[in-house]
């Protein structure tokens, strides 16, 4: 049998000819509109997402783009003289399904019903059997990661780990006393996409304000400490700038991490009204169990408000965080008031998470890049050698 690994999840597709019209030949061989989009649909479904007209033009593009690599690749392999049986591309696809938790055959039913015919995805799996093969001839060990390449990515990942990020949402508006109106709206509530529409001036208008992921140095050094100062779910007031007035929500963070590993808390919480807290306060802060605090919570009939996980200290709000430094842990901590409820927490346990992946995941990941890097190459070379022709 042949091996395969990640290369078939990055490899392309291909699905022979049928019907409907041609729409590009590679060395005469037709490529038609109906193989076009049976690995469009094909697309979508690998990427859990529906082929609406907004998308479909991509990709179609995209589509076609890749069955025309695959051709060349298939005629690669025939100079070359391999050869694929159906036991390895069953092979492969039971691969697939296990890695999907698919049970055996439903993979063919799954595609079935999203319109995708087996045949399309058994000859993306042909064809990425028959390129490795051609990749494994012209490799020579070269694609081995060396102890000073593992080293090399280690840094670069650590160098990685330390830089600050935040996911923002935003508001741009004109006048301060729209931008005091807006702030107002969302202070009462009214959710942050509908003020987006209303208010904002921003290009991110249309994506209901997400920025995304972004540096420190994407505002001002101003606003910049003003994100820092915000805990995750939080709104900042309307910042003057030169644009106008921004209001920021910061949906989520990454703080600086300068280790390989990080410390995790794990967390129990149960939420009730201030009557109920002064009723129970000094039970519960006698409790020095995560066992005893969560059968509380049972016997009390408030288990809905208890939440247990693991959480980095980092991203708890500054307050929250500064208590549970102080306590030890199985010690029932508050009430902590929200404008909610008071809150009670305990920390159950402190762990530590390797973030730095180990060196296997990392040789791993180097060899991987590497084999890309030379599948993209011998592509390249192949294509000056066959005849690509697209229909207008």
């Amino acid at each position: 049998m042949l091996k395969y690994g990640l290369i078939l999840l990055i490899l392309i597709f291909g699905y022979n000819a049928q019907a409907g019209q041609i729409v590009a030949t590679v060395n005469d061989e037709p490529i038609s509109s109906f193989d076009v989009e049976a690995r469009a649909k094909l697309i979508a479904v690998q990427r859990a997402e529906y082929l609406n007209n907004k998308r479909k033009a991509q990709y179609v593009k995209e589509a076609l783009d890749l069955i025309i690599d695959e051709k060349v690749k298939n005629i690669e392999a025939q100079k070359n003289g391999f050869t694929v049986n159906d036991a390895d591309i069953d092979q492969a696809i039971a691969h697939l399904e296990k890695q999907n938790n698919l049970k055996p055959g439903e993979m063919k039913t799954m595609l079935a019903k999203n319109g995708v015919p087996i045949d399309v995805l058994k000859n993306q799996l042909k064809t990425d059997l028959l390129w490795l093969q051609v990749i494994q001839k012209q490799q020579e060990g070269a694609l081995t990661a060396s102890s000073a390449e593992i080293e090399k990515k280690k840094q670069e990942l650590r160098s990685k780990l330390k830089e600050e990020e935040f996911f923002v949402y935003e508001i741009l508006i004109s006048g301060k006393k729209e931008a005091e109106k807006c702030y107002q709206e969302l202070q009462k509530g009214t959710p942050f996409d509908k003020v987006v529409a209303k208010y904002s001036k921003a290009p991110s208008k249309e994506t209901g304000g997400e920025v995304g992921w972004i540096k420190p140095n994407y505002y001002s050094k101003e606003i910049t400490a003003v994100l820092r100062q915000l805990n995750i779910g939080d709104l900042s007031a309307p910042l003057k700038t030169k644009n106008g007035y921004l209001i920021l929500l910061l949906q989520d963070k990454k703080t600086p991490i300068y280790s390989d590993s990080i410390t995790l808390w794990e967390l129990a919480q149960m939420a009730m009204s201030t009557k109920e807290a002064v009723s129970f306060e000094k039970e519960l802060t006698a409790l020095n169990s995560c066992e005893s605090f969560l059968n509380f919570a049972n016997n009390h009939a408030i288990k809905e408000s208890i939440k247990s996980g693991l959480v980095a200290p980092d991203q708890l709000p500054s307050e929250l965080k500064d208590i549970l430094s102080k306590e030890p842990i199985k010690t029932a901590i508050g009430p902590v008031r929200t404008k909610d409820s008071d809150v009670f927490f305990m920390k159950c346990a402190v762990r530590s998470k390797r973030v730095l992946p180990d060196d296997e995941v990392i040789k791993a990941q180097i060899e991987n890049d590497k084999m890309e890097a030379l599948s993209e190459k011998l592509l390249r070379n192949a294509k000056r050698f066959v005849v690509i022709e697209r229909k207008k």
